[in-house]
């Protein structure tokens, strides 16, 4: 099994909408999603809500669909918030410090477990967590896809892609229906905080040699994983993944 995710950010946004105005989401020219100009709430006001014409709840996804990528999203965000909490808390009183200390060491290297990594790492899993549970009108879209839509639209992304986002355009991610793992809650949720990292901190895939640090990527990607020195797999999205899950 492989599974890729691209950059990105998944998080909810529920808004609301009452005016008649072009909508700042142009259509699609590869799929003509999004044609109409004065379309709103996925062309169901009653049902959702949009602000500022934008995206409601991500486009895409049916009730069944989206409950199982909200449960995903809420478990990584409860992850996040509660290592970070670990974290925090062992840094003010003192209290499990020093096994804290060895599992952070474990996860993001040798005399990584300074004060200054450690409150770093635990800010940086706490914004990734408060962009997760975020629903306010500013949040970052999730939009579902079939994976022939997918790769219709986007260039950079391929069928064995879980979650990414287009490299054009307005800030959105694109969630693979048809992946194999979409249903797979904790794969989902691990793709999600990922996602965040990118979104939320704009930290990048660590590469070494070319290749990415991908926990669950090919053998290359896992090796580069496992070996990607201490300050890369500090602002790594899957070591902060690692270190919350």
């Amino acid at each position: 099994m492989r599974v890729v995710i691209v950059c990105g950010a998944l998080a909810l946004l529920v808004s609301f909408a009452s005016h008649a105005s072009n909508d700042p989401v142009q259509a699609n020219p590869n799929t003509g999603a999004n044609f109409n100009r004065y379309s709103y709430a996925n062309n169901n006001p009653y049902r959702f809500t949009d602000p500022d014409g934008r995206l409601s709840r991500g486009t895409g996804f049916d009730d069944k669909q989206w409950k199982k990528f909200d449960r995903a999203q809420q478990s990584a965000a409860g992850s996040l918030e509660k290592s970070a909490g670990k974290i925090n808390n062992a840094l003010a009183t003192g209290k499990g410090l020093a096994g804290v200390e060895r599992a952070f060491e474990k996860n993001f290297g040798a005399g990584s477990a300074t004060p200054a990594n450690m409150a770093q790492v635990a800010g940086d899993m706490s914004t990734m967590a408060s962009a997760l549970r975020d629903t306010s009108a500013t949040a970052i879209p999730a939009n579902g896809m079939t994976a022939t839509a997918m790769t219709a639209a986007y260039g950079n992304m391929t069928p064995d892609v879980l979650a990414g986002v287009p490299t054009t355009g307005p800030t959105q991610v694109i969630v693979n229906l048809d992946h194999s793992q979409f249903n797979n809650r904790s794969v989902l949720a691990w793709g999600v905080g990922h996602e965040t990292g990118h979104a939320a901190l704009g930290y990048k895939d660590q590469q070494v040699g070319g290749i990415s640090a991908y926990k669950f990527g090919n053998p290359q990607q896992q090796q580069i994983f496992q070996t990607l020195p201490s300050p890369q797999r500090l602002i790594n999205p899957d070591h902060l993944m690692d270190q919350a899950r």
